[in-house]
Order: structure tokens, then C-alpha cells, then sequence
């Protein structure tokens, strides 16, 4: 079943459990995966699952923009967006899984930079970790 079909029954769900907070999350999800729809329609749930990660990154950036601000109010409401959206995400890799994945490849990046070696470190990721995280590991890998 793909994460929109998922996200479909979601939607029916909440309605019928009048949790219009809930309804509100899945429906901008709902949207977010129809609009990629009309760009490309052959979509895998790989692709279901990009979308969804960058909707949470616009989610996570969000909540600190809000709470700079002095805005808790809707510094909470995209938090519970983001709950939302992490139930269709697959698990993320930890700090210490992703240093232990990318030690095993660091040989391969002698002579690189940056730029490159996270292209590298990306691809073998895919999906699998936040790009943050990858980030972060790679320049303590990189200053070794």
C-alpha cells in the first residue's frame, strides 16, 4: 500500500473522529504527494517518501523559526505536523549507526573534498539517515 493510499485512510479516520488537528496534517500531506503527482505520475514510494522528508524538514525549520520568534503557539502546531509526518517516515539511522556505516567506506575519500565525499556519503545513505547528521559525521571523519 502506498503512503498515499495510507494517508488516505488516515484522512477518512480522522474525519470520522472529528480531530481536525489530524485532518488538518494529513490533508497538507495529501496535497503535498498529488501535487509531485502532476510532475511526475509514475511516482515509487521512495519518491512518496523524499517528499515526506522534505516536508519535515520545512516542519523542523519551522518550529525554530517560531520559537526565535516568541511564537509558541504555531511552534506547536508544527510540531504535532511533524509527528504526523514522521509516522510515514521509515526509521532514521542514529549518529552512531551512521558514523559506524561511513568509517567502513572513509578509505575510498583520501584526496576529496567536501562536496564529493557527501555525495558519496548520501548515496550509500539514501533515505536511510538525516542529511544533518551525514553532515556532521562526515567533517569529523574528514578532520581525522
Amino acid at each position: 500500500m502506498s503512503i498515499l493510499a495510507k494517508l488516505t485512510e488516515e484522512m477518512k479516520t480522522a474525519m470520522k473522529a472529528r480531530d481536525s488537528a489530524r485532518l488538518s496534517a494529513v490533508r497538507m500531506l495529501i496535497s503535498s504527494l498529488k501535487y509531485a503527482l502532476v510532475d511526475k505520475p509514475e511516482m515509487t514510494e521512495a519518491d512518496e517518501v523524499a517528499i515526506l522528508t522534505k516536508e519535515a524538514k520545512k516542519r523542523r525549520e519551522s518550529v525554530l523559526a517560531y520559537r526565535s520568534g516568541g511564537r509558541e503557539e504555531l511552534a506547536k502546531t508544527e510540531e504535532f505536523e511533524l509527528s504526523v509526518i514522521e509516522q510515514y517516515l521509515p526509521k532514521m539511522m542514529s549518529e552512531e549507526e551512521v558514523k559506524g556505516k561511513l568509517s567502513a567506506v572513509s578509505g575510498q575519500w583520501a584526496g576529496k573534498n567536501m562536496g564529493e565525499v557527501m555525495k558519496m556519503a548520501l548515496a550509500e545513505l539514501k533515505g536511510q539517515a538525516d542529511s544533518a547528521v551525514v553532515a556532521k559525521v562526515v567533517k569529523e571523519l574528514l578532520s581525522k
